[in-house]
């Protein structure tokens, strides 16, 4: 071996054919073992291309006082990589000693350190070792500045990571590693999009793969920073930056194709921008291709079914979503085990939807940081889960025991928004739209952005009339959030105000004809509001009335044909009609009804009728009409328990004068979601100025009854529901001249209602009462239609 073949070897080693020096290195050294150069060569040459096993052979000989740095260095590293931490860092400490200002000596011992998990050691070791400012570095401090980012890497400091590696980028600007650590720091910084920018100016320095994932995890940020926009946002352009990021996953799905991370991205994005159907859709085809959905994903598209009104879907997905993240050790699922338990609701399962709500309220903690001095406070979410559980009781139509809860809320957080809402929704429920109004008008004042007090105003509005009112509550609803399925609905009902409508009353029956009509047709079209006209609160209507009953053998019947208008506002309504009866030219007249609304607890009503029409058939046949007037009083405490109180004065055209006192009572016995269980206590008395008519007549009579519904809501899907209704009336009858007798009814009934406007009740019922001591029996059937025509 001449000394031009060894400096040929070493020269190879370096320019790249590491192999071919390994090999003329080892025959040299085998030739002459004892020669120390050679070792340390061939040692620093198997390090370069990682033999770091093979190197280490030679580590005791190596590492000496006598040999040169670097060798040492090339066993320190060795000794590192394969896990010989001591003997890595004695070679580390013994190269120190000969060369004290090598940057990479130092480094090396940090990173030796860092894998004792020494990592506080390490930093400051770092730390003390660099010159300070950071702009005091050179480029011998290069492997001190790519410690520090690792340390800080290792600590998730991320920033100040991204930092060291910029520093190092500044000392040298093609440094690979460090441009390609900037990056994946800035990115796990949650800073995507200026990583994203910073690798595509090295394209070269990343895969196509890390290139994909930087421009996924750019949009999947920029679907959150959209999320956190529509928290804050109540403006129209509050779906701007979430547009982007769907933009975004867009071009990075058609730039890198289409992958599964991507798409569950879109699937999120997409619920946010509410095109729901566009979430399912793509759901179905994640499912349809065999993708396993993560949680997150699932629970996304569960919103999706949600909106679109099929809950038993979404229960199923939020179910799923929840499980998974509990099995992987996860808890916080509290977000859609609320979206959960609004699924049960939706879908029927009101027990299941309480036991949700219950179970998140015993779950959650009254304080946070409990037990911690100084920093224990009021955990927020206890008050959310609370309110949930009163919430779940509220849509049951447990409104006792939702009314208890809330009432227990409100006294804890008199001002908290959500409280006070649903306190007004349940004032709605429990029919006390002043109250319900008067809280989401000062609700409006506090919380001006709430979408969902704003249609509660709105709807109060409605119900009381108000009608140009809620259409300006409405107007600006629509324009800032058409997609709210709140707003929606409240749109629905001013549509449903605005249309025609019809009403149908009609009553096929036979029995009991000598006390008025056994069969009535009733039915009366209303214009739409005259709004281009008289206004708002004006209608116009036709209205037809057929009464028919049997006296002496034969079927007698008689129509009453009427035009009026219809008035509509806050606390008052007024119908006023003309009218004439077909079969008896000179037998026209007027009607005339008023309902007044003193408080949500009273209201009053009065009527006249000077052309009655369900007379029964004997009087007509005689030539007996009549007219009536009459007044009532009505005390609502809510709901489930109402009282009142009617007088009625009727004159026949015979000289007859009837006057009658009525008094009941209604009280509800059981409320839930599908049962609830009513009765009706009612006394009656008349009496009449003339008794020997051809009609019934009694001279002075009293009648106490009592009336038993139950009522299954069979079916129910959103706007949509059938109902089923028994009623049994039971009671006892006094007429002068006469003994008392028992009276009584039986009722079946259907209720049927859509959600196009369409509300229809139709059942049979047989029924008894005496007439001057002659029990008769009654079998009836009867149709009513309420169709709001679009």
């Amino acid at each position: 071996m001449s000394s031009s073949e060894y400096e040929a070897a070493i020269q190879s080693a370096h320019a790249g054919n590491e192999t071919a020096a390994i090999e003329k290195l080892t025959a040299w050294l085998h030739a002459d073992p004892d020669n120390r150069r050679i070792m340390h060569d061939l040692a620093a040459v198997l390090v370069m291309v990682g033999r770091d096993d093979a190197a280490l052979q030679y580590y005791e000989r190596i590492a000496r006082v006598d040999s040169p740095p670097y060798a040492i260095k090339s066993v320190a590293l060795a000794a590192r990589r394969a896990g010989r931490l001591a003997d890595a860092e004695a070679a580390y400490r013994l190269l120190l000693k000969k060369t004290p200002e090598d940057a990479e000596a130092h480094a090396g011992l940090a990173y030796v350190w860092m894998a004792l998990g020494r990592t506080d050691d390490a930093l400051a070791y770092v730390s003390g070792h660099l010159p300070r400012p950071p702009i005091a570095y050179t480029r011998r401090d290069v492997a001190l500045v790519v410690a520090l980012a690792e340390l800080h890497e290792h600590h998730k400091d991320w920033l100040l990571a991204a930092s060291a590696y910029q520093d190092v980028l500044t000392l040298d600007p093609g440094f690979r590693y460090a441009l390609r650590g900037r990056v994946f720091a800035v990115n796990k910084a949650g800073l995507p999009h200026l990583a994203k920018r910073l690798a595509d100016r090295q394209p070269d320095a990343f895969s196509e793969d890390e290139r994909r994932q930087l421009a996924h995890d750019a949009a999947g940020r920029t679907v959150i920073f959209g999320q956190a926009q529509l928290e804050a946002d109540a403006r129209a352009a509050r779906f701007a930056t979430t547009d982007v990021g769907l933009q975004a996953n867009h071009e990075t799905g058609d730039r890198f194709g289409e992958r599964p991370a991507t798409l569950f991205d879109r699937l999120v994005a997409l619920r946010d921008r509410v095109r729901m159907r566009d979430a399912v859709e793509l759901y179905q085809h994640l499912c349809a291709a065999g993708v396993t959905v993560p949680a997150y994903a699932k629970a996304a598209a569960a919103d999706a079914y949600l909106y679109l009104e099929q809950p038993e879907i979404a229960r199923d997905l939020y179910r799923e979503a929840i499980d998974e993240v509990r099995q992987g050790g996860g808890e916080n699922v509290r977000a859609w085990q609320i979206a959960l338990f609004y699924a049960y609701g939706e879908a029927e399962q009101h027990d299941e939807a309480q036991a949700v709500a219950d179970g998140l309220h015993r779950d959650t903690s009254p304080m946070m940081n409990k037990g911690m001095r100084g920093i224990e406070e009021p955990n927020p979410a206890y008050s959310q889960t609370a309110l949930l559980s009163a919430q779940a009781r509220l849509y049951a139509g447990r409104l006792d025991q939702a009314e208890q809860r809330l009432a227990e809320l409100r006294a804890l957080a008199p001002h908290n928004s959500s409280i006070r809402s649903s306190w007004a929704s349940l004032q709605s429920s429990r029919e006390k739209p002043r109250a319900a109004l008067e809280e989401f008008t000062l609700l409006r004042i506090d919380d001006p952005k709430s979408v969902d007090v704003a249609v509660g105003q709105g709807e109060s509005l409605l119900t009381l009339n108000q009608f140009a009112e809620a259409r300006a509550v409405l107007a600006p609803l629509l324009e800032s959030s058409p997609e709210s399925k709140a707003v929606q609905n409240f749109a629905d009902r001013v549509d449903r105000h605005d249309r025609l409508l019809l009403q149908i009353d009609t009553t096929l029956g036979r029995g009991g004809s000598v006390a008025g009509a056994e069969s009535v047709f009733d039915s009366r079209l209303y214009s739409a509001p005259l709004k281009d006209s008289l206004g708002e609160p004006y209608r116009v209507f036709a209205h037809v009335s057929r009464s028919q009953g049997h006296t002496d053998g034969s079927s007698l019947a008689r129509t009453r044909i009427g035009a009026g208008i219809d008035y509509r506002a806050r606390d008052i309504s007024v119908e006023a009609e003309v009218n004439q009866a077909i079969t008896a030219p000179d037998a026209n007249g007027i009607a005339l009804a008023l309902s007044w609304s003193l408080s949500d607890a009273w209201r009053t009503s009065v009527f006249v009728d000077t052309n009655l029409n369900d007379l029964a058939a004997a009087a007509f046949r005689n030539g007996v009409t009549g007219k009536a007037i009459g007044a009532s009083v009505t005390w609502i405490d809510n709901e489930s328990r109402s009282a009142g109180a009617s007088v009625s004065r009727t004159q026949f055209s015979d000289e007859n004068v009837r006057e009658g006192v009525r008094i009941w009572w209604n009280e509800r016995w059981v409320s839930g979601p599908v049962f609830k269980l009513d009765s009706s206590v009612g006394l009656y008395t008349s009496t009449n100025s003339l008794s020997d008519r051809v009609y019934f007549s009694p001279k002075r009579d009293k009648e106490a009854s009592v009336a038993v519904t139950g009522e299954w809501l069979t079916w129910r899907r959103y706007q949509r529901s059938f109902t089923q209704r028994l009623t049994y009336t039971f009671g006892r009858y006094w007429q002068e001249g006469f003994e008392n007798d028992a009276v009584g009814d039986l009722r079946y009934e259907h209720a049927w209602r859509d959600d196009h406007g369409i509300a229809l009740r139709y059942g049979m019922g047989y029924g008894f009462h005496p007439y001057d001591g002659n029990r008769e029996n009654r079998r009836y059937g009867y149709l009513n239609l309420e169709w709001q025509i679009k």
